[in-house]
């Protein structure tokens, strides 16, 4: 009897130990955040001039194995520069970008110093978009450093993720960002007009901006201030800890409606939109899914915003644009649907878009369909959208070959080797559908659903690889996958109708 007891007690210590390590909790918030530089933006902007001015400290933690002696920053403005040679919009989408024709903008450094001792910066790279600061001294690994800078931002008339239109000013990608570190060295691709040409790693934010006080301001993060003085000057403070960037959105014609998915509230800024309390829906029911799928959405609010943008949406962290050009409302909501998504997919699980797309935009949009599968009052037959994806690569592989001669169908390359929009729509977006659907037949819904939530709780808040995916997919379901997902990504694959 004795030995049956103590015979238990090691099997409750060994099935103790195995369950609580695999149930290890995601950290908080709060708990991350205490790892993380420290972005403090002080902005005004000039409404008659287009004129963002900035005060901005960066509490820089060098979370790098390596001891650093400088810091660099991307400058992505000076993509919309008059001299810039790597342009933010392609040929094709020239005109739409530009109805008034085509505008400038970029940004000025006027100072940078470094703990309050002046310093010596270096502006370079593609269109001289990079900043290099130097520290002064040597920066050894979980140190800190601050960075102080001022500079003067020129908003252009271009309806992109930074620039303004009839009806919305749009600061996606506009203040110095610190580059990533990794492979050492600074990551510093171009800001080009394939894809989303930015990558970055989590940070904690402070924000204040003052503006006219007919503006409404949609921001990423909380707003613990929004108020209007008697000067008519809004200020509105915005404080987001762990997120991947900070992005904002001001108009002149906003309606703002909420609700709650959870403890979330979803924010709706809008005009000339009938439907907005089904726009609002589709964001909570989003939130909803998503949370219910990979793992809970972890921040106090979402703002899904309504905007001048030439593509059909752009996410980033606590908010994305939804272009008011998207006309019919079933592809709006769509598009709320995918750019939600990419909170998961972008921001929580970061990635190098620029060197991998297809892991973020790839797996956004096969979620998007998972989505409708847990939502059937959408009306969206998920096959018939699987089936429509292969048939239109399979026309426009075909012709790209008959074209150029052959097509590549690589998917991890680099933004700046697709040779335009539709070669990198199809082949990170549609192949990447058809890679995520193929992959989920092969391992089964229950192992599929189940690697991606361990894809998410192993990679929250940090940079994943393609190879920390196929890590955890194989863990869940116990064989070796990586040749099959060699065979996708180097477009060793030959993509037939499967589906039938």
């Amino acid at each position: 009897m004795k030995g049956k007891k103590i015979l238990l007690f090691f099997l409750i210590i060994f099935f103790g130990f195995n369950f609580f390590v695999g149930c290890k909790k995601i950290q908080s918030i709060d708990e991350v955040s205490k790892n993380l530089s420290n972005y403090n933006l002080l902005l005004s902007f000039d409404d008659n001039t287009k004129t963002l001015y900035g005060k901005q400290t960066v509490d820089y933690v060098n979370s790098t194995d390596t001891t650093l002696n400088e810091v660099w920053f991307h400058l992505y403005a000076n993509a919309f520069s008059i001299n810039a040679t790597t342009k933010p919009v392609s040929l094709s989408y020239k005109q739409k970008a530009y109805p008034n024709g085509e505008s400038y903008g970029g940004i000025e450094i006027d100072s940078v110093s470094v703990n309050d001792e002046p310093s010596q910066v270096n502006v370079g790279g593609v269109d001289n978009e990079v900043l290099m600061v130097d520290l002064n001294k040597d920066l050894f690994p979980n140190e800190r450093v601050k960075i102080y800078l001022t500079y003067t931002i020129v908003l252009p008339n271009c309806l992109h993720r930074f620039g303004y239109g009839d009806n919305t000013y749009n600061f996606g990608n506009f203040y110095p960002i610190a580059c990533v570190y990794e492979n050492g060295e600074f990551d510093v691709d171009a800001y080009g007009s394939n894809g989303d040409p930015f990558y970055s790693d989590m940070s904690n934010y402070q924000v204040e901006i003052i503006c006219d006080g007919d503006f409404n301001v949609a921001t990423t993060g909380d707003q613990s201030i929004n108020n209007v003085d008697e000067n008519n000057k809004r200020k509105v403070v915005a404080t987001a800890k762990a997120v991947r960037d900070f992005a904002f959105v001001m108009s002149k014609k906003f309606e703002v409606i909420s609700k709650k998915a959870g403890d979330t509230t979803v924010l709706y800024y809008y005009y000339d939109d009938d439907n907005a309390q089904a726009s609002l829906q589709t964001g909570v029911d989003s939130i909803n899914t998503f949370s219910n799928l990979f793992g809970k959405y972890p921040y106090k609010t979402m703002s899904v915003v309504k905007a001048n943008f030439i593509h059909g949406g752009m996410e980033y962290p606590n908010l994305v644009y939804i272009s008011d050009s998207v006309e019919e409302y079933k592809d709006y909501k769509n598009v709320i649907i995918h750019e939600v998504a990419h909170q998961w997919w972008y921001n929580l699980v970061g990635s190098n878009a620029c060197e991998y797309a297809w892991l973020d935009e790839g797996l956004t949009e096969y979620s998007t369909l998972m989505f409708y599968k847990e939502n059937p009052t959408y009306d969206v037959n998920v096959k018939e959208s699987i089936d429509a994806s292969l048939s239109s690569y399979l026309l426009f592989s075909e012709i790209c070959s008959s074209v150029y001669g052959n097509f590549n169908s690589v998917m991890t390359r680099n933004l700046n080797t697709f040779k335009g929009d539709l070669e990198y729509v199809y082949v990170t977006y549609v192949k990447g559908v058809l890679f995520f659907d193929n992959l989920n037949e092969l391992v089964g819904s229950k192992n599929f659903i189940k690697s991606l939530k361990l894809y998410f709780k192993e990679n929250c808040y940090k940079n994943a690889s393609p190879g920390n995916m196929i890590n955890c997919f194989e863990k869940v379901c116990k064989r070796s996958l990586e040749n099959y997902f060699d065979s996708w990504i180097q477009g060793k694959v030959v993509l037939q109708n499967y589906s039938n």
